[in-house]
């Protein structure tokens, strides 16, 4: 009896949901770049947890950008044809939690992830200081569509400029030299030498230039 419930055990750890076995045989087909962003599964496939070796998927000839059919086979199962949606990976901003009509997105409200979604996302960087026009549930990207994004800043604004350099973080300020939207390019001129530099206006009011973490 106890060979018997060790075994059983194994099995159904080893078991997975049908979209999992699907998105791990389309992976090797797709192009540089991309993933899976969505695997319309019908009802009664969704539901199963198989082998992996269970799942047979035919791929089309050439897996693009966009949505496409496949013909997925699971054992006991009448074959289908199935649609998913292939991605480019881009940085997107997941809420931590649940988003209300009105809320104003702070840094601690999303994180960044480099991912593939369906539609069109707001830019990372760019969601934080916009207003939720949608209720978004946690843990899920924010579309383009749920958000309003705040007004661009004046060319003249005093900002803060931080200048990276691998580990090495330089802090002074500036203007704007042209108008600027948060998460969007920004073309800044010094406080201390009036040097003019260029980077990213993340919210409030702070440029930076290098790599974002």
């Amino acid at each position: 009896m106890k060979a018997l419930l060790v075994l059983l055990v194994a099995s159904t750890a080893s078991a997975a949901p049908v979209e999992d076995a699907v998105r791990a045989q389309l992976l090797p087909a797709l192009p540089p770049d991309t993933d899976v962003a969505k695997v319309y599964l019908p009802a009664n496939l969704a539901k199963l947890d198989v082998e992996p070796s269970d799942v047979v998927v035919e791929l089309p000839r050439e897996l693009r950008v966009g949505r496409r059919s496949i013909k997925v086979t699971v054992r006991g199962q009448r074959a289908v044809f199935v649609p998913v949606t292939v991605g480019q990976l881009v940085d997107v901003a997941i809420t931590e939690h649940a988003l209300a009509v009105g809320d104003i997105i702070t840094a601690a409200d999303v994180r960044i992830e480099t991912r593939a979604i369906e539609g069109t996302a707001a830019s990372g960087i760019a969601v934080v200081g916009s207003k939720v026009a949608k209720a978004i549930a946690a843990g899920k990207p924010v579309g383009a569509g749920d958000i309003t994004l705040p007004p661009p800043l004046p060319r003249g604004t005093h900002v803060n400029v931080e200048l990276r350099r691998g580990h090495v973080k330089i802090r002074g300020t500036g203007t704007l030299e042209l108008v600027a939207r948060p998460g969007e390019s920004a073309t800044v001129r010094l406080a201390q030498n009036k040097t003019i530099v260029r980077g990213t206006l993340v919210a409030p009011a702070t440029v930076v230039v290098g790599e974002l973490p």
